[in-house]
């Protein structure tokens, strides 16, 4: 019994207190501040050339950059909301609207600058090829978030956060890109934003799920 309380004794000097996650909200500041200037030095490994703001249509791209900024933030708070027990993450209806807007908005663009001449498949794989690199620094730095908690839905929270870092990678790309865009513009930016997210799900289940015993 002497050695129990000893070993007890010994073991509760050696435990650290738990410090408490922050608020949420707190957490998406934290990791925006982290998360999109290495977005940002990630795309300087890829060719781009920045946005010509002087173009038909700029205004319709700062529209969607704030939509797509918006929609990133929230969906990254949904990704630590779920990973706390107890705590109520925003349903869809609140992404409909924005998801909406920035759908028809690019549906609008492409339908205006149809006669603009096409600029060949390399714009369309620029497109995803940015995306992806500047999603990879955003994506481990949410993962390493999400591992400080872990996660009771590990799919849920995975694919929450991947939509986010894909929203922000499309963030970014707005600074990089003619204000116009082509149909194949479009598949490749739903399709970064597909292996976006199904990345974040594969290469975080394991670190963000709860340990079995």
């Amino acid at each position: 019994m002497a050695d129990h309380d000893l070993f007890i004794e010994q073991l509760s000097r050696t435990i650290e207190p738990v410090k408490r996650p922050w608020q949420p909200g707190w957490r998406v500041v934290a990791w925006i501040v982290m998360a999109l200037p290495c977005g940002a030095l990630a795309s300087l490994l890829v060719h781009r050339t920045f946005t010509d703001w002087s173009q038909t249509g700029a205004a319709w791209v700062i529209l969607q950059l704030f939509l797509t900024f918006i929609t990133g933030a929230l969906a990254i708070r949904n990704a630590f909301l779920l990973s706390i027990a107890g705590q109520q993450s925003l349903s869809w209806k609140w992404f409909t609207p924005l998801v909406s807007l920035w759908l028809a908005i690019s549906f609008a663009n492409m339908q205006l600058h149809h006669h603009l001449p096409v600029q060949g498949s390399e714009v369309g794989t620029n497109c995803y090829l940015f995306m992806v690199v500047v999603s990879v620094p955003m994506m481990a730095i949410v993962i390493g978030y999400l591992r400080r908690t872990r996660t009771l839905f590990p799919a849920r929270s995975l694919a929450a956060a991947g939509a986010g870092v894909a929203c922000m990678a499309l963030t970014l790309l707005a600074l990089c890109h003619p204000t116009h865009v082509s149909a194949l513009d479009f598949l490749m930016h739903l399709s970064a934003t597909a292996t976006i997210i199904l990345g974040t799900m594969l290469l975080g289940y394991k670190w963000v799920s709860l340990p079995h015993h």
